[in-house]
């Protein structure tokens, strides 16, 4: 684990905050899916989701963070990987192993993936809160220093002798909590199955890009991008993809999925764009971070327009 993280001793053992953190996330986020389920007839498939994805979740988690963490990667070794102990995983290796472990129980339970993954999204969600929140125990989910006053003086802010940082995880923890209240709602609405997790993807996408942009942890980082920043990028252009896909293959006017389409690599280019800047231009961080925002407002926006145009159907 990393050596700034808090931990205990209990029973003779060395017990972390963060990995008591990531149980409640694990408890709460099994919880939610199971409650979900039930009222929806989905039990079995839950249950078969809950025992797969956990290991498939570690394995993963832990594979992205040995495959692609350049501090890791002088260190790499069978002996290393298998030492857990020493920390080292990655978020989007954890959420991918959930989402395959969904995928498998649907299939060995005989019933549709897309209904199984719409319990999934919640409950991912859900997890995600006290994980993020648990990062408030190491090093990790905190920015480059601050030099903004009002923030650096702020609850948001982490403060050391020398400097103030932003406490990014405390960020991800507030929008994994509204993404949780979002979707809970869009469970309520009848829509398509799958939609609901489909909008996990393109919020959660959008949401991490920027807050990724925002972490200066050096946690699977590569020059000025890393490496779940280029993921979560990947994740909600793979959701504006399907719905534009889709409204190009239903009756109706073609001009806003044609729009999204070709507006998309332009904003995928305009954010790597703003990044270099974040990272290399002497302009203050603020302006380039609102520009930031106005820029993901883009693919936001036409998400849900493609999702409003499919239930006026």
């Amino acid at each position: 684990m990393y050596p700034d993280a808090m931990a205990f001793p209990f029973l003779g053992m060395e017990i972390y905050a963060y990995g008591l953190c990531l149980l409640a996330g694990v408890l709460l986020g099994l919880g939610t899916l199971y409650q979900l389920s039930r009222k929806r007839g989905l039990m079995p498939a839950a249950v078969l989701s809950g025992f797969l994805s956990l290991p498939l979740g570690l394995l993963l988690s832990r594979l992205l963070y040995v495959a692609g963490d350049p501090i890791f990667s002088p260190y790499l070794s069978f002996t290393n990987f298998l030492n857990l102990r020493t920390g080292g995983f990655a978020m989007y290796g954890a959420l991918s192993g959930a989402v395959l472990g969904a995928l498998l129980s649907a299939r060995l339970a005989g019933v549709k993936a897309s209904r199984v993954l719409d319990m999934l999204a919640p409950a991912l969600t859900a997890f995600l809160i006290p994980a993020r929140l648990g990062e408030g125990f190491t090093i990790l989910g905190i920015s480059r220093p601050l030099t903004t006053p009002w923030i650096a003086g702020s609850f948001l802010a982490r403060q050391d002798p020398y400097e103030a940082y932003l406490r990014t995880y405390l960020l991800e923890a507030i929008l994994a909590l509204v993404l949780l209240i979002i979707l809970l709602l869009a469970l309520k609405h009848r829509g398509r199955p799958g939609n609901v997790f489909l909008l996990a993807c393109l919020l959660y996408g959008i949401s991490q890009t920027l807050m990724e942009s925002l972490r200066f942890d050096g946690h699977l980082r590569f020059s000025f991008v890393g490496v779940q920043q280029v993921l979560s990028a990947v994740l909600f252009s793979a959701a504006l993809i399907v719905l534009a896909v889709r409204a190009l293959k239903n009756p109706g006017g073609k001009a806003l999925p044609v729009v999204t389409l070709a507006l998309l690599p332009l904003v995928i280019a305009g954010a790597i764009a703003v990044e270099f800047m974040i990272d290399r231009s002497p302009m203050g961080k603020l302006p380039a971070y609102g520009l930031y925002l106005l820029l993901l407002a883009i693919p936001a926006g036409l998400g849900m327009l493609l999702f409003r145009r499919e239930a006026a159907r």
